[in-house]
Formats: C-alpha cells, structure tokens, sequence
C-alpha cells in the first residue's frame, strides 16, 4: 500500500507547537526535505536553515544550491550559513561531528531567537533506534531515546517525524514525487552512527529475525513514561526551598539512588549539559556538610556550590560586552 499524506502523521507532542514560527534544519536530505514539505502542508510559518560544514567539497556545494532553489519554488524563507567543521573541531579538541553538531546547533537557536520560533529537527524512527543504541553501548541508564519536545538552550526542539521510519519517509517522498539529495558520507562505515546503521542493527534484524527498530523504539517510549513519573514524584518531594535551591538535610536523609535522582533532575532542570552519573556522584559526595569540598565546577560554565545546607547552582558567567 502506497503512503500518503494521511500516512504520515507528525508525532502528536509537537502539534501544539505548529501555530508559532517553526526553523527548520534543511540539509536537502530525504528526511529534512519531507519535514519541509509535511510542515508547509500543516501551514506553519517556516523559516529554513541550511548549513555548509565547509567540507565534502562540490557535493556540498550542490546540497546549498537545492536547498536553495526549493525554498524559492516553495516561496519559504532561506538562510544559508557556513562554518568551517574541520577548523572548529581542530580548535576545541572535538570530532568533526561533535564540532559541526554543536555549530548547527548554535547557529539554529540564533535563527529561532532571531524569529521567535520553535526548531524543528529531522530525526525520525531509525534515527531514534540508533540513539538508543548508542546510549546503551555509552553506559546509559536505560533505553533512552530522544524526547519528541524538549525545551534546551532557551529553545523549544521538536522532532515531529519520531513515530516515521527513513523507509516510510523514502516511499511517501517518492509517491509525491518530491527529489532530494543524498549524503555520500552516509553510506561509508566510518563514524559510530555510520556503523550502528549499517552494521549493527541489520545484525540484530538478523539474529531476532525481525526488524528490531519499532521494538527498540518501543522500549525508549517506555522509559520515557518512567521518568516522566519518577519526575511527577519528585516534584511531589521537598526537595528545594522557596528560592530553588537543594535542601540538604532532607536530600541527604534519603538513600543513595533517590538521592541521585533528585541532583540529576535538579541539574537538568538548570539545563546543566553533559549530566552523567560521575557528575552526579560528586556532587552527591559533596553534600554532607563535613565533606571537604563546598565548591564544584561543572559544564556549561556553571558553579555547584554548598552553602547553608543548600546546594546552589550559579550560572554561567554572561559574555563581556565589547
């Protein structure tokens, strides 16, 4: 059966959010491109953004040319930006991937702030397996995935084509007769994601002799439901005082993995990045009030510190006016 538009549905958590400026993450690849289109036929106020990493030479050249010449045929509004990937991970002791990410992303919070807007990323249900994936093999707890809506960086990230997998995307594009532009890159098992795809899972299909993706997918809604609940809970706790800040003698009262919990939550909720257990055990050995260290630097520029049977968290210092 042939898909159509019906047949594709956006993720139901991002529907409330198609009513305000959407920027859209245009690589002129089949996924960003279907977004593009399913979200003009949703009538959202679409600002594209496209991002030359300054490497793959005349092919990604060509990528800006199309995303170019389909925002004019779709009447949307276009910025192309360019970075140089190799140059940036070079300076910041990252991998290009990790450079050209955080680059994208950076330059998309400041189209969507520019605008007022909503970012809305490609990523859809193959992409989510291999996250899952990746995480698990990281040391991750549980099979998280990533979340459909998620407010970061002063931003709202949607991800509206999570329920969609890449063969669903290919046929729909295909019946609607819509072009796009593949990534050569894509097909070399070179990077981790590269291998997940098209080494790792196609094992699993084979060893479980099913596809494995909406199972994987699966367990990461499932997670996700658990932690949603272990936040409602957690809310439910005293846990801060009135100003936000930990309250020690109750945290420091309860057992080692409720306690865990509440520092984790409470640092993303302060949208500290990079949270991991290491970083939560520290900070969890940093609490008793005879512990030897009150002061703890982490991610992102922001300062743990203990003080009056408070944990407070200082935030990034602001940029220095020029």
């Amino acid at each position: 059966m042939s898909a159509s538009t019906h047949d594709l549905p956006l993720h139901s958590h991002c529907l409330a959010y198609l009513n305000r400026p959407i920027v859209v993450g245009l690589s002129g690849g089949r996924d960003s491109v279907a977004l593009l289109h399913l979200l003009q036929q949703h009538h959202c106020e679409l600002y594209a953004v496209h991002v030359h990493h300054g490497i793959r030479g005349a092919e990604a050249d060509a990528d800006a040319d199309f995303c170019r010449k389909l925002c004019a045929e779709l009447a949307l509004p276009f910025e192309e930006h360019r970075i140089n990937a190799p140059l940036l991970a070079t300076e910041n002791g990252q991998s290009l991937e990790t450079a050209a990410r955080l680059a994208r992303r950076a330059i998309l919070k400041e189209v969507a702030t520019r605008h007022g807007a909503a970012i809305a990323l490609a990523h859809h249900a193959d992409d989510q397996a291999e996250t899952v994936l990746f995480r698990l093999a990281r040391g991750a707890a549980g099979p998280r995935g990533m979340e459909p809506v998620v407010r970061a960086e002063g931003c709202i990230w949607l991800r509206p084509l999570l329920d969609i997998s890449r063969g669903q995307l290919t046929e729909w594009l295909t019946e609607q007769r819509l072009s796009w532009r593949d990534d050569s890159t894509n097909a070399v098992a070179d990077v981790t994601r590269n291998r997940l795809r098209l080494e790792v899972i196609p094992a699993l299909n084979r060893a479980m002799g099913r596809n494995v993706t909406p199972i994987i997918n699966r367990s990461a809604r499932l997670q996700s439901e658990t932690l949603l609940a272990l936040d409602f809970a957690l809310a439910a706790l005293p846990t801060e005082d009135p100003q936000g800040r930990l309250y020690l003698p109750f945290v420091l009262a309860q057992p080692l993995p409720l306690r865990k919990a509440i520092l984790r939550r409470y640092l993303l909720r302060h949208e500290v990045p990079e949270v991991d257990e290491a970083m939560v055990l520290a900070l969890d050995a940093m609490l008793p009030p005879d512990a030897p260290a009150a002061r703890r630097s982490l991610p992102g520029g922001y300062t743990a510190i203990r003080r009056q049977k408070r944990l407070i968290l200082e935030p990034p210092a602001p940029p220095a006016a020029h």
